[in-house]
C-alpha cells in the first residue's frame, strides 16, 4: 500500500513538474519577400506598409532608418520579441533580433511557439499591406 502511495505521489508530481517544462519549437524564418514587378511600389511605399503592418497587432516601432525598422511586440513585460526589417524597393525580409522570456535557443534556431504565431501573423500583415499599394490611397 505505502508503494502505491508513493507511485501515485511520484506520478503526480512528474506531471505537475511536466507541465512547468518551458515549451520550444524550431524558429519561423521568413523567406525573403520580393514586390518586383508590383506596380506602384517605392522603398516609401513599402516602409508605409511596413509600419500600418505593424500596427494591426500592436508592434511597436523602436528604430527606423531608410531600408531598416526595428518592430517590438511585447505583452505585458512578460514576453517580447523584436525583429529586424529589411527592406528596399524590390522586398523585405524579417529576421529575429531578440527576444524575452521566449526560451530562444538561436544557435539551435529555437523558440516559443508563441513567438511563430506572432513572426507568422506579422508576415501576413505585411504581404496584406503590400498587396493594397497602388490601390486607393496607398
Amino acid at each position: 500500500m505505502k508503494a502505491l502511495k508513493t507511485a501515485l505521489v511520484a506520478m503526480s508530481l512528474g506531471l505537475t513538474l511536466g507541465t512547468a517544462v518551458a515549451r520550444d519549437e524550431p524558429m519561423y524564418v521568413p523567406e525573403r519577400m520580393s514586390v518586383e514587378g508590383k506596380p506602384g511600389v517605392t522603398q516609401g511605399k513599402l516602409h508605409d506598409a511596413l509600419v500600418r503592418a505593424a500596427a494591426r497587432r500592436n508592434w511597436m516601432v523602436q528604430s527606423d532608418v531608410p531600408g531598416e525598422m526595428l518592430l517590438k511586440q511585447s505583452r505585458q513585460g512578460k514576453h517580447e520579441a523584436t525583429v529586424k526589417v529589411s527592406y528596399d524597393a524590390t522586398g523585405y525580409q524579417l529576421a529575429y533580433s531578440n527576444s524575452y522570456n521566449l526560451n530562444a535557443d538561436v544557435e539551435k534556431q529555437r523558440i516559443h511557439p508563441t513567438y511563430n504565431m506572432w513572426i507568422r501573423n506579422l508576415s501576413n500583415d505585411i504581404a496584406s499591406e503590400v498587396s493594397l499599394i497602388g490601390l486607393g490611397n496607398n
